[in-house]
């Protein structure tokens, strides 16, 4: 299952029940859609967003440019329906949590709007209306739950970049005090349990990403760890990339390897950087022949503190080092 697919749709699905019930006769769930696509796109994924425009902006100038074109071939009555759909993202940016508005503050905007609108006050649309965003939340809160764990958690180490976290599943799990934690550590990172630990990682770091992106936040990227001994298991290979085959996963994660996973796995890995994912290589202070091919293909160059690279840091933008590893 992918979760950050199920996020996006369960919020796409609020969006257009909200929609309906502010704009009543003037909703059409054909056109609304087109619009509702690019708010997905630039709100969620943020395909086209840059430095220089904050989310609201980047969703209305790519808003305008769907209402200009389904402009263009509609009749008299589509298009007053498609400039109030056009309007209503004003207040969906508001439901949709990017604009830090109290819920009662929006209904009471929904309410004059809605006045405005049809030249009545709908007592019951007022109640309606606060029953589903105070549903909404709950739903959100309970999809949240589903994460919970109280056996694992991702320990997060800081990088050479600001803006590059490298994250590792941990446990906490209370073992007898006969086992020793040399014996509990080594069970844990069997080969088997190494892998099924992954599933446990990338699931972690599904709600880590969509709570980031529910903060509007899209400059955060995770460094994960990747067994390439699913490379000779082609079903749990499949399994586990699916619930990192969302394009909001991969543009926010790189794949770690070491160099010998690369010697023995360098065609199997491109083909994965082919599809979309990305990877970062882990040589630590090893002196690599061909280094320039290597930053050609790869996200980043891990090093350790002993590695000649450690020079190129600030310089070479591929190049990174983990923190208290």
């Amino acid at each position: 299952m992918n979760m950050l697919e199920e996020y996006i749709n369960f919020e796409k699905n609020n969006i257009l029940l909200f929609a309906k019930e502010v704009l009543s006769t003037l909703f059409d769930e054909e056109i609304f859609l087109k619009l509702l696509n690019s708010y997905i796109d630039n709100r969620y994924y943020n395909y086209y967003g840059n430095n220089e425009t904050n989310v609201e902006e980047n969703v209305f100038i790519h808003l305008k440019k769907v209402f200009d074109k389904l402009n263009e071939d509609l009749d008299d009555e589509s298009k007053e329906k498609l400039t109030e759909m056009y309007m209503i993202f004003n207040y969906v940016l508001c439901f949709d949590e990017v604009n830090n508005l109290k819920d009662k503050t929006l209904v009471k905007l929904l309410c004059d709007y809605r006045k405005d609108l049809f030249g009545i006050t709908d007592g019951i649309f007022q109640e309606n209306i606060t029953k589903f965003i105070i549903n909404t939340k709950k739903k959100r809160s309970k999809f949240f739950d589903y994460f919970n764990t109280n056996e694992f958690y991702l320990e997060k180490y800081s990088t050479t970049k600001d803006y590059l976290i490298d994250v590792e599943l941990k446990y906490s799990i209370n073992f007898p005090k006969i086992y020793s934690e040399y014996a509990i550590d080594r069970v844990f990172n069997e080969s088997d349990i190494n892998e099924d630990k992954l599933f446990v990682e990338y699931y972690l770091l599904t709600r880590m990403i969509i709570k980031d992106i529910k903060a509007c936040i899209f400059n955060r990227f995770y460094l994960i760890e990747f067994a390439v001994s699913l490379f000779e298991d082609k079903e749990r290979l499949d399994k586990l990339l699916l619930v990192a085959s969302n394009d909001l996963f991969k543009s926010q994660t790189i794949f770690k390897i070491n160099y010998n996973d690369y010697v023995n796995y360098g065609s199997r890995i491109k083909d994965l950087i082919r599809d979309g994912y990305k990877f970062a290589i882990d040589i630590g202070e090893e002196n690599i022949d061909d280094d320039y091919i290597l930053m050609s293909i790869f996200e980043y160059v891990i090093i350790s503190n002993k590695s000649k690279y450690c020079n190129e840091i600030g310089e070479n933008d591929k190049i990174i080092m983990i923190n208290d590893r």
